[in-house]
């Protein structure tokens, strides 16, 4: 994905974006009220030689203890000075319980120790943490060597006494708030990138392009009810209109090394506007000069002729059984250049006839006699028929719909023309919702 295919996800899924990032924050500060307050008091000792009767004497005993003191600062937190503690107090906890809510830090280069203490109370942490450093200090004695004396070598001094907290270090209501919301704001994100490069549906051009890997030749705009037969004829300036002429003139640019003339149109599964982009296609190609047949070879379930109002009772499965002919079928529509031939009457064995060795002829008589040969066919997903037809073609194009088609339809469809000798010239979104342009007309 492109920086720009970046910044259309996060704009197309803003609100997504936006409503995780609330629920975060709102989780955020919701966890912090259920949450119970924690206090710290720290205090903090220093531990010196406890005799020295010459400077080197002092400087062989502050060496002496700068080295140990790394090993006193674990002293801190052992049961020999945190039992006592809890037996002194009357603490209902264990040592380890204890030493979990007890931090002892001792910076670097100095005699000194801090022993910090949380409690739900601000005067149980001020007590826990004095405690600890008054029996800190008997373990030190306990334990560091004596003097020539008797007397222990070490000493250890409070000379910060610890003091009841103002405020709770816990829950940072503040923090967790933010936190929560910068957690929902990352996961709306990558929801926003995800749906744009897995979403099931095909919503703009963009999804379109990622979703396959064969040209996509235009989107045709989102019509009324009259459909692209309306805009067309009674909108002909419409954005509509010029969707479909923008769409038509990219087939020249497409495979340019071949030449395309008769082109079988499908999609994916129904209702996706296949019929109504084969018309499209057909009209504007007549409008611009070319003569041009449409061919509905959809039996199943066609629709061209109601949408152009022809004589739907003679058709292709008239010529097919030899009651008609091509020209005696085919009917004028809209344009002078652009012949329709319907379906026809609704054959019982519409997969044997669109398989018959009269079909193949019928397209060769219509390749010889007209300039471009538009077919219609049935959903390739569906049915087999656009399959059968594709050795009479030379390329086929396949017509989704925004918002309805699924990725992994289009894709099964692309796949089984690609099986064929019908290349796929390109795909077409239909349904699109076209932005406003300084060009459009007011009819349209």
């Amino acid at each position: 994905m492109t920086l720009h295919e970046y910044a259309t996800a996060l704009l197309k899924h803003w609100l997504v974006i936006v409503v995780l990032a609330v629920l975060g924050a709102a989780a955020g500060y919701g966890a912090s009220q259920l949450m119970d307050e924690r206090y710290r008091s720290e205090t903090t000792v220093m531990i010196s030689p406890a005799r020295g009767d010459s400077t080197i004497e002092l400087v062989q005993g502050s060496n002496y203890v700068q080295s140990i003191v790394q090993t006193y600062a674990v002293l801190a937190r052992s049961p020999v000075v945190l039992q006592p503690v809890i037996d002194d107090l009357g603490l209902d906890e264990t040592a380890a319980r204890l030493a979990a809510r007890t931090d002892v830090e001792a910076p670097l280069n100095t005699m000194v120790i801090e022993i910090g203490v949380t409690d739900a109370t601000p005067g149980a942490a001020q007590e826990a943490a004095d405690a600890i450093a008054a029996e800190f200090a008997d373990a030190v004695a306990d334990t560091s060597p004596e003097g020539a004396d008797g007397l222990p070598a070490v000493r250890v001094s409070v000379i910060s006494p610890a003091r009841a907290p103002l405020s709770a270090i816990a829950p940072n209501t503040r923090m967790n708030t933010v936190l929560g919301g910068g957690a929902g704001l990352a996961v709306g994100i990558l929801a926003a990138l995800a749906l744009r490069r897995f979403g099931s549906r095909l919503g703009s051009l963009d999804d379109l392009e990622d979703a396959v890997e064969v040209p996509v030749l235009g989107a045709i705009g989102r019509t009324g009810s009259g459909g692209v037969v309306e805009a067309l004829r009674e909108h002909p300036g419409g954005r509509v209109a010029e969707s479909v002429r923008q769409t038509t003139a990219a087939l020249k640019f497409v495979d340019m090394d071949r030449e395309h003339r008769v082109l079988l149109v499908s999609s994916a599964g129904a209702g996706e506007g296949k019929s109504s982009t084969s018309l499209g296609l057909a009209l504007t190609l007549a409008d611009v000069g070319s003569r041009v047949l449409l061919v509905e070879a959809d039996l199943r379930r066609p629709t061209i002729a109601q949408m152009t109002g022809i004589e739907g009772a003679i058709g292709l499965t008239t010529v097919l059984v030899g009651d008609a002919t091509l020209a005696e079928a085919a009917q004028v529509w809209g344009n002078e250049r652009l012949h329709v031939l319907p379906s026809g009457p609704k054959p019982p064995n519409a997969g044997h006839l669109l398989t018959s060795a009269r079909l193949r002829a019928i397209i060769d008589q219509a390749r010889a006699e007209y300039e471009y040969v538009i077919i219609d066919t049935p959903p390739v997903v569906a049915v087999s028929d656009a399959l059968w037809l594709a050795p009479a073609v030379d390329a086929a194009i396949l017509v989704a719909r925004a918002d309805r088609t699924r990725r992994d339809a289009l894709r099964r469809a692309i796949t089984a023309m690609d099986g064929s000798p019908a290349p796929v010239l390109g795909v077409v979104l239909n349904g699109v919702a076209l932005a406003r342009s300084p060009y459009d007309q007011r009819s349209g």
